[in-house]
């Protein structure tokens, strides 16, 4: 009797052992070509490399070129004029065309100017679109620093997801490798009339269900793989394996108002909308700078040959100018009520929308808050339903080996156990990524 159980264990371990390595053969051949990454890495990979980041940027240094033509409003403007002309000898008629005398006249005639006038006073409009513009480029940087933490928050979500669906196949495989070692037990136990093919038949069918979950599992990584790839701009195509080395579950230690009160000084979105209000105020100080008289000083140096002056006729005529000139367009008084009432509704609209943004702001942080919490509890649960399902298994296992349980009831306790581990590992994977999405919602990403 001792013989033959020590040689059916031995036949079981066999076939659990040729399973096992069978399938982490497939397994190992699926990940060819596999990518290992860190989570800095990838999110280095998508600062570097990403397409929306690199248009954000674009459009920091478009607005500081612009910023550097507005300041040349203020240096003179300097021409230079030329000319020459072929003149014909003109005639002199008497009369009404009777009689007619020409002239020997200078046929050539050239003339040249130098001139610069530079701006006194524009009614502070300089000033203010060069502020405006300095503004825009503020503006600019928030959004490409908005655009930044996007991609960070994107690519750490979809980078823990695949940890998690990693860690799903891991687990279903082996519940694979369970099966089979039970449907092998099944067969021969069903061929002795042992048991019933219903319960080889179930046995199968779970089989089954775990295989497909497995084939999902990995589609499922090839899309974030390439959606990670897109992002990061790595060849596409490459598929990707996390490495959470040095990643921790956080600690739970976290205070809403304290969340809420960084938000509010770190989240760009607020600071975008306070830029707003700041450009709308500069748009009004332009208009009403065209209230206001303009002042330049001008400068001017001519030559011309021949003079046109009388008794100059024969000589070549140079002479400069310096003065001061004052514009002002007094029907500014009126065509500009319009647009300064239209300026100073964008103020309000612009001050309306900074308080939306921290409307906005107050419930991202409360959703990130709440959801961070409740999946650290959700941890302590889950660690509870896998002593519980281990302790459920051993009970079952003990019965099972002294025929007081039929197989489908060691089946599911290994079912059950095998999903409380899986329950367990993506909540410890929620709670980072919940983490994440909190010092998002704080803009501390």
């Amino acid at each position: 009797m001792g013989y033959l159980f020590l040689k059916n264990s031995i036949s079981q371990f066999v076939i659990l052992l040729i399973a096992f390595l069978f399938y982490e053969v497939g397994f190992s051949q699926n990940d060819e070509g596999t990518r290992i990454i860190k989570l800095d890495e990838v999110i280095q990979l998508g600062i570097k490399n990403n397409n929306q980041l690199k248009m954000a940027n674009t459009d920091v240094a478009v607005a500081n070129e612009n910023l550097g033509q507005s300041h040349i409003a203020k240096a003179p403007v300097i021409g230079l004029n030329m000319g020459y002309n072929y003149i014909g000898n003109p005639k002199i008629f008497e009369g009404f065309y009777e009689k007619s005398t020409t002239v020997d006249y200078y046929n050539h005639q050239g003339s040249a100017g130098v001139f610069t006038s530079m701006p006194l006073y524009y009614g502070g409009a300089i000033n203010s679109q060069i502020e405006k513009q300095k503004l825009i480029v503020t503006m600019q940087e928030s959004v490409a620093k908005m655009t930044e933490a996007e991609i960070k928050q994107t690519i750490t979500a979809q980078f823990f997801n695949l940890e998690k669906l990693y860690k799903q196949i891991e687990v279903t495989k082996q519940n694979i490798v369970n099966t089979d070692l039970r449907i092998k037990q099944l067969q021969s136990r069903v061929a002795n009339g042992q048991n019933l093919k219903s319960d080889l038949l179930r046995t199968e069918l779970q089989k089954s269900n775990f295989e497909v979950a497995v084939f999902n599992s990995a589609n499922s990584i090839e899309l974030i793989s390439n959606y990670l790839d897109i992002l990061t701009g790595l060849p596409t195509n490459t598929k990707l394996k996390p490495v959470l080395d040095g990643i921790l579950i956080p600690k739970t230690e976290v205070s809403f108002e304290e969340s809420l009160n960084e938000a509010y000084q770190n989240r760009y979105e607020i600071k975008r909308s306070e830029i707003n209000v700041k450009i709308a105020e500069s748009s009004l100080d332009i208009t009403k700078s065209g209230y206001k008289p303009f002042v330049n000083a001008n400068l001017l140096f001519n030559t011309q040959y021949p003079a046109q002056w009388p008794n100059y006729a024969d000589n070549t005529l140079n002479y400069w100018a310096a003065g001061i000139s004052l514009g002002w367009d007094i029907s500014s008084f009126y065509n500009l009520k319009h647009k300064t009432n239209a300026d100073r509704l964008q103020i309000d609209k612009s001050n309306i929308a900074l308080e939306a943004t921290r409307d906005v702001i107050n419930q991202d942080v409360k959703a990130a808050y709440v959801r961070f919490m409740e999946s650290v509890r959700n941890i302590a649960t889950f660690k509870k339903d896998v002593d519980l399902a281990l302790s459920n298994y051993k009970i079952v296992k003990s019965r099972y080996d002294n025929d007081f349980a039929v197989i489908s009831d060691i089946v599911d306790a290994e079912l059950q156990l095998n999903e409380a581990k899986i329950s367990l590992n993506n909540a410890n994977i929620d709670a980072i990524i919940q983490y994440y999405s909190l010092q998002y919602a704080m803009g501390k990403l």
